[in-house]
């Protein structure tokens, strides 16, 4: 997190007069300071959450380098009130610690948690779902409370919002069952993988002057299949990546929990190790006689065409960015009996290494899970048994602070906690994210289209004009005012100087979302006219181009120097009467 402190000039100008030097816009120098906030999950031997910790007891290394702490606070979302901690409960290190040397006074508390369930049916058989969906229905009505909100999202090529967040139990679990009634596609993978073992396996037992040609068309669908599995996975990631943006601008602990099934990032390696053992053992035994028309172009390194490895690195720095933690979920892993056993096809005396696909598939989520500060649930036939053994990672939690040195806004930077107590877990992020203010304004501005927010320290008014048709689409004029004793302007040579940000995202009811779009809105007034601007505004006028029919508008406005940003969510209707806000 980046915090910018304004340091108000004390000379006043010269040649103004006393009352026109206290209305005047604000005249400041910047100086950024780069504050980095980590959540830490502590938990004993028996998985019970640490809660009498201080500041001393932790130490931080960001890039290997030890960081003071300068924010620090206990967060505690119950689904009740925490009852008051006794005199003689209180930590007595805390007590005991001269106050020259206590780190500055605990930051706010951070707003309560809020947990995305994502289910990737794209992915899932019919009965891992439902064995899912009923886990998630005993589990979730017992974390949520005043502090806890869950919120439930399905992927099957689409991304659907089945609701707002919400910590109504009802609710959730009427959006649950509702699901138990819609189609998992996960069966048709798992149908056509067998398929092609078939197709192979007949390619191999073929009469040799067509076993050529059949091998080679085997080949062929192999590749296409698995493109297709690659392209499928890209989607889902993206899907995934884009929903955890929705919830970057939020307040508060961040929580994914992503349940899924044979969610591999090298699709298809054990068919090619199973065709490649095929092509070796009939080389051997056919006395030279080539095997494929172009044995070269597969070898025992071909899956790495389909390779999406740097797709889950990329899922994991995004959700670095946006303080998000993942909690992958095997959904395979709650079915009963060992499903990774090989298995043998039909007269081709080879088997199916089955473990390497398990592994490939549970160690991408080990990473997403491990690089985020999350956890893994995999092999577990009571998924909601695991979850209740995690619930401390949103509902007893340390929020710590530090500043960083230097500032690299984009830039995954390692981080490492630990604790100054034997016998501990701790479960923090492994990465941080650093964002520059445009780029959280940005985030509000996207998960506002979803969660509202509407906050108004520059005081400004929005007139919404009316739309004009611009081929199938809308443009869509939008005039903002400022006042500029609300502004912060710096003198340089002679003029007063800054700009007004402006930041704006669209969605439309069917929950398609426009990108997120920045213009510079740049102020210049001559210094002499400083006493002039007391009670006047600052126009902008911007015109953005919308679909046509509803939609939800998520717009703010941020002050370059300052930081402030106002945010506004109108719902407007393209080609409807001008409407003020």
């Amino acid at each position: 997190m980046r915090i910018t402190l304004a340091v108000l000039l004390a000379a006043v100008l010269a040649g103004h007069d006393a009352r026109a030097a206290e209305t005047a816009p604000p005249l400041v120098r910047s100086v950024e300071i780069s504050i980095t906030n980590v959540d830490v999950v502590v938990t004993d031997a028996k998985g019970r959450p640490v809660t009498d910790l201080t500041p001393f007891d932790f130490v931080v290394k960001q890039e290997g380098k030890t960081q003071a702490i300068s924010n620090f606070s206990f967060v505690r979302n119950l689904p009740a009130p925490a009852a008051p901690v006794a005199a003689d409960e209180a930590p007595s290190s805390a007590a005991s610690t001269p106050a020259a040397s206590t780190p500055a006074a605990a930051a706010p508390v951070p707003a309560g948690a809020r947990i995305v369930v994502l289910l990737d049916l794209l992915h899932m058989t019919t009965g891992n779902r439902n064995r899912t969906l009923a886990s998630l229905a005993e589990f979730l009505p017992k974390t949520i409370g005043p502090r806890v909100e869950v919120q439930v999202v399905t992927w099957d090529r689409a991304l659907r919002t089945r609701g707002p967040f919400t910590n109504d139990a009802n609710v959730l679990t009427a959006v649950l069952s509702a699901l138990k009634e819609e189609t998992a596609l996960g069966e048709a993978p798992a149908r056509e993988r067998s398929r092609l073992f078939s197709q192979i396996d007949t390619a191999f037992a073929a009469d040799p002057r067509i076993r050529e040609v059949l091998i080679d068309q085997a080949i062929s669908t192999l590749r296409g299949w698995c493109d297709a599995q690659a392209a499928d996975i890209d989607a889902t990631l993206d899907a995934a990546r884009a929903l955890t943006g929705t919830v970057s601008g939020l307040e508060g602990r961040k929580i994914l929990i992503f349940a899924t099934e044979k969610l591999t990032p090298s699709p298809g390696r054990e068919i090619w190790d199973y065709l490649m053992e095929g092509v070796d053992r009939l080389s051997r035994t056919s006395g030279g006689q080539r095997v494929a028309s172009n044995p070269t172009s597969v070898t025992g390194l071909t899956w790495k065409d389909f390779d999406r490895t740097a797709s889950f690195q990329r899922f994991a720095e995004v959700a670095n960015g946006a303080g998000v933690s993942l909690f992958m979920v095997d959904a395979a892993g709650l079915q009963a009996g060992d499903t990774r056993l090989s298995a043998e096809f039909a007269g081709t005396g080879d088997s199916v290494n089955e473990g390497i696909a398990t592994l490939d598939a549970e160690s991408a989520l080990h990473l997403l899970a491990d690089e985020t500060g999350g956890a893994a649930i995999i092999g577990r036939n009571n998924l909601a048994l695991a979850l209740e053994g995690l619930e401390p990672a949103w509902t007893a939690y340390y929020s710590l602070g530090f500043e960083s040195a230097t500032a690299k806004p984009g830039v995954p930077r390692s981080i490492r906690v630990s604790v100054k107590r034997p016998g501990v877990r701790v479960l923090t992020r492994r990465n941080v994210v650093e964002r520059t203010t445009e780029q959280k304004v940005a985030d509000t501005v996207l998960s506002s289209v979803h969660f509202p927010k509407t906050v108004n320290p520059l005081r400004a008014s929005l007139h919404i004009g009316k739309a004009k048709l611009s081929g199938k689409n809308w443009l869509l004029p939008l005039e903002f005012k400022v006042p500029f004793e609300k502004l912060t302007l710096i003198p340089q040579g002679g003029r007063l100087k800054g700009a007004l940000l402006f930041t704006a995202a669209a969605r439309t009811p069917d929950g398609r979302i426009s990108p997120v779009s920045t213009e510079r809105a740049p102020i210049d007034v001559p210094e002499s006219d400083l006493a002039s601007l007391t009670g006047k505004v600052f126009t902008y006028a911007s015109t953005i181009k919308v679909r046509p029919g509803p939609q939800v508008i998520s717009a703010a406005l941020t002050d370059e120097i300052s930081h402030l940003s106002s945010y506004v969510q109108p719902h407007v209707v393209a080609g409807d009467e001008p409407a003020k806000r």
